[in-house]
């Protein structure tokens, strides 16, 4: 009897504790149902947008923003606008104007609608990144915003020391610029900066470089991995500069070249090279000489034995840096500035 009493008494504490924590959490709020109700709205928005890609100096730049309501409330109508590339002039500030995707006519950016806008500019005389911009406010008086930037290829045109023109004729190719530490690809046509290396290890790069007045020279370069020079005066010559290889293996075959015949064969092996064709006061730089030309296909190849020069077509004048001397080398011949 009395066992059945205790069991009694502990049935009515555990019901009134667990009465007291349900009367608790309906106090408190503290209840999963209450936790739900009580979770905020978001109010949230994207921006993204497009422009024109390559243009003339002066030329249109048309720019396409698209808002999209990410959250769960609605937006008044977002005001979009745009800075031109030049954020202390506000004179270009430019502001877009809205197209469609209010899909049920309410004038409300709903959650999930998207909204596009467009607007332009005017290019300047170089490259340029617009910043378009987007402020919404909710009906509560919630404001959120957005931006997102564009840039626009402006045509340049080369400057003796300071731009060149590249475009991609075929393949892949790469170039690391001044301040760089990557190789990015190239596409189409540009304008790169002085002192860039570009990687034509698997595609074909057309060169343009200045020669003053107006003038200008154009060659193709593949096959290689050069740097672009040139100094800052009339007529200067276009420097294409080999860079990279791996020399050390030139020691190893030096050692075998003393036990075998076929040793003497291995240091012929191209370690670096690059081929031009084009017309025009270029000039290829390897590590004993460098080649010189006006209008040819011509070959610049360092090898373990030496700089190698081969003239397919015209006729290109190879300097040798270590005697001096300067060789005349033919199509259809080539010549060898030997290592020390």
């Amino acid at each position: 009897m009395g066992r059945l009493k205790r069991v009694a008494s502990r049935v009515l504490i555990v019901a009134a504790l667990v009465t007291t924590a349900a009367l608790a959490a309906i106090l408190t709020g503290s209840g999963a149902t209450q936790r739900a109700q009580a979770a905020p709205l978001a109010a949230t928005i994207d921006l993204t947008q497009t422009c024109s890609v390559r243009v003339e100096p002066g030329a249109v730049i048309n720019v396409v923003a698209t808002v999209t309501n990410t959250g769960d409330v609605q937006f008044l109508p977002p005001v979009v606008d745009g800075d031109a590339g030049t954020p202390d002039n506000l004179a270009d500030d430019f502001v877009m104007t809205r197209g469609g995707g209010d899909t049920n006519g309410n004038n409300l950016l709903d959650p999930g609608e998207a909204w596009s806008y467009a607007g332009s500019y005017h290019a300047l005389n170089e490259d340029t990144t617009d910043v378009a911009g987007v402020d919404a406010i909710t009906g509560t008086g919630t404001t959120v915003s957005d931006i997102a930037p564009c840039t626009t290829d402006v045509v340049q045109p080369p400057v003796a020391g300071v731009l060149v023109r590249v475009e991609v004729v075929s393949g892949r190719v790469l170039v690391k610029r001044p301040g760089s530490n990557k190789f990015v690809a190239l596409t189409g046509t540009t304008e790169i900066p002085i002192g860039s290396q570009v990687d034509t290890t698997h595609g074909t790069l057309r060169l343009t470089s200045a020669l003053g007045g107006g003038r200008t020279n154009t060659a193709d370069f593949y096959a290689g991995i050069f740097q672009i020079l040139q100094r800052r005066a009339n007529n200067a010559v276009t420097l294409i500069r080999l860079t990279g290889g791996k020399f050390g293996v030139c020691r190893r075959r030096r050692r075998s070249s003393a036990q075998s015949v076929s040793g003497v064969e291995k240091t012929r092996r191209p370690v670096r090279r690059v081929w031009g064709s084009g017309k025009g006061r270029f000039a290829t730089q390897g590590r004993y000489s460098s080649a010189t030309v006006r209008g040819t296909k011509w070959l610049t190849q360092d090898q373990c034995n030496g700089t190698l020069t081969r003239a397919v077509r015209g006729i290109v004048l190879v300097h040798v840096f270590r005697t001096r001397k300067n060789v005349n080398v033919r199509a259809g011949h080539s010549y060898l500035a030997p290592s020390p």
